[in-house]
């Protein structure tokens, strides 16, 4: 089994083929950032774009920020609350939507595509937008580049249909150590 420890070292001197070529966590990729002086904050996505740049020796630009200052969220939730510009999936709408959804409510990719684009919808709108996702036979939403745990998560199970969720895991762990191959 391949482990991390095979991973290189994130650091100055790594080539940005080598960099592509193995999974980071979020957490490693803003602490390199920080240690170069770099800006911290971003998507995943965006904190490799700019330790991509910065390893092949170009000035990072700063993207402009896609969302603005999280808006502020009221401090108890109803049916009838106006999702504001700006609101953030966290854990008091969760929780929120626990009590109106059922304790199996997650944060599904059509729930945080509606919650960060529905400024003016109400949050019955939005558990509305949750219960279709989650129908049997609903189309699957498509999963972030990003998220390549989820991703694995939803590869793993198609092509493992009466895998356990551990099996998922272990899987995961050998994905994550080994090297990718890149189509250049």
């Amino acid at each position: 089994m391949v482990t991390t420890m095979d991973r290189p070292r994130l650091t100055r001197s790594l080539a940005v083929a080598e960099f592509a070529a193995w999974y980071w966590l979020k957490q490693e990729l803003a602490a390199f950032c920080r240690r170069a002086g770099l800006a911290t904050g971003g998507s995943k996505l965006e904190l490799a774009e700019r330790i991509t740049a910065y390893l092949l020796g170009e000035l990072p630009v700063r993207r402009a920020a896609r969302r603005g200052k999280a808006g502020r969220m009221p401090a108890e939730f109803a049916p009838g609350t106006v999702i504001g510009a700006g609101w953030r999936c966290n854990p008091a709408l969760g929780a929120y939507f626990r009590g109106v959804c059922g304790e199996g409510f997650r944060f599904n990719a059509a729930m945080r595509e509606f919650i960060h684009t529905g400024a003016g919808r109400t949050l019955a709108e939005a558990a509305l937008c949750y219960q279709v996702s989650v129908k049997p036979g609903a189309p699957k939403t498509e999963i972030a580049p990003q998220l390549e745990y989820n991703r694995h998560f939803r590869e793993y199970f198609r092509e493992h249909p009466g895998a356990t969720r551990e099996r998922a895991i272990e899987a995961w762990w050998v994905r994550r150590g080994e090297r990718r191959e890149r189509d250049s």
